[in-house]
């Protein structure tokens, strides 16, 4: 999820020099074999006695933030897709391994001798692959999740849609895949990376959250998509893929999570043409499709994340809405209490411009990536629960979405 101001302004220039095509096409971008003898960043050191605990018991029912995490738990790590510059294709990937302390930078680029393209969104995990959503570049690469070497003996790469956003896995041969440019919700299958269908929403989608057999989907942009209003959390039948509901929330919804009793909450960021239109926070009851809202923000408000207790939101708040470079402060909110901020507990981000934030799923402590100003490299912060800092280290170029394994 780019931040807003960012992405549309890089959009628009980028409208400068090409247009949307009629079909989307596989960009040209294979992985050469591997020259053992290239080291990509001779600074960078790469821990090489990662081992996944393939023994740890397999909890079929988890499912951890916006999007699925794939339900084998390793709770070895977090891997951290790094943005890069829209349009230079110089994204990266950052590993921390959460038990050892240890970092490491272009792990995917020295594992396979080969970058990963331009502007890495998301992640997902599924089988014990990790599955990198790369926006601009327009395409999917599996990767092995120990090594993160891309196997050339077997389909790595998955091309053939517009603008790739998030990919979330429901089997071993069933994923879906939202849209930044298209009105369609792509169904892959994840084993053999081949389009199997789509389900026609009408609007381009964006995060998605899988509530027993429905998924819904938000609809955060409407630059592509222009006809339609970007107002709207979109339900679909994971069984028949056929879209039920359409629910009415704020302007611009985003991040998208489940809490302990059930209810789905939605980060809505505001119009990013009408500053008067604010962000807003909503609860959505499952069982009737009702959506109400609980927070209209006076200040920007962005990304959503839920303790593993399902009892605390997690939210970015204090922005500005007309000047990208107002970051704000990490704030949260009890579900049993919501309209109530917790005084108690607040991370400062003076000094900083905070971008993305998610929680560790099995201990909650707080991740918080700083961008800085979109164009260096930037830095991941680590907190304990309470918001006292455990830990700061490097990443890449605008540190993203972030997947825990």
């Amino acid at each position: 999820m780019k931040n807003v101001g960012i992405l549309f302004a890089c959009l628009t220039l980028s409208l400068l020099f090409a247009c949307k095509p009629e079909e989307p096409e596989i960009p040209d971008h294979p992985i050469q074999p591997i020259d053992t003898t290239t080291v990509i960043d001779t600074t960078t050191v790469i821990d090489t006695t990662l081992i996944i605990d393939t023994t740890l018991v397999i909890d079929t029912t988890t499912v951890v933030d916006t999007v699925i995490v794939d339900p084998v738990i390793y709770k070895k790590c977090v891997l951290i897709i790094n943005e890069g510059n829209f349009t230079t294709a110089n994204s990266t990937l950052t590993y921390y391994n959460i038990e050892k302390d240890s970092v490491a930078n272009y792990v995917f680029a020295n594992a396979n001798g080969s970058p990963i393209g331009d502007t890495g969104e998301s992640l997902a995990m599924l089988d014990g692959y990790v599955y990198i959503v790369v926006n601009h570049s327009n395409y999917i690469y599996k990767a092995d999740a120990e090594t993160f070497v891309c196997d050339l003996s077997q389909p790595y790469m998955i091309g053939n849609f517009y603008s790739p956003r998030y990919m979330l896995p429901v089997s071993s041969t069933k994923a879906y895949v939202t849209d930044l440019e298209g009105s369609d919700l792509w169904i892959i299958n994840p084993e053999t990376l081949t389009h199997t269908g789509t389900v026609p929403m009408g609007k381009a989608t964006e995060c998605m959250l899988l509530v027993g057999d429905e998924l819904y989907v938000t609809n955060w942009s409407r630059y592509y998509v222009n006809t339609v209003a970007n107002n709207t959390v979109q339900v679909v039948d994971i069984n028949s893929d056929t879209k039920v509901a359409d629910i009415e929330v704020g302007f611009e919804p985003n991040c998208i999570v489940k809490d302990k009793n059930g209810d789905v909450w939605v980060m809505c960021e505001g119009d990013v043409n009408d500053p008067t239109v604010h962000s807003s926070l909503w609860k959505i009851d499952p069982n009737t499709k009702q959506a109400a809202k609980v927070w209209e923000f006076e200040l920007k408000a962005m990304n959503l994340a839920v303790d593993p207790t399902g009892t605390y939101l997690y939210f970015v708040y204090g922005g500005s809405y007309t000047d990208y470079s107002i970051g704000g402060n990490v704030h949260r909110i009890n579900v049993d209490n919501p309209t109530v901020m917790d005084n108690s507990f607040a991370i400062s981000g003076a000094g900083k411009m905070f971008y993305k934030l998610f929680v560790d799923p099995w201990d909650g402590d707080i991740y918080v990536s700083d961008a800085k100003n979109y164009a260096q490299e930037g830095v991941v912060y680590r907190y304990s629960s309470n918001g006292s800092l455990i830990k700061s280290f490097d990443a890449g170029i605008s540190p993203g979405y972030m997947l825990f394994y």
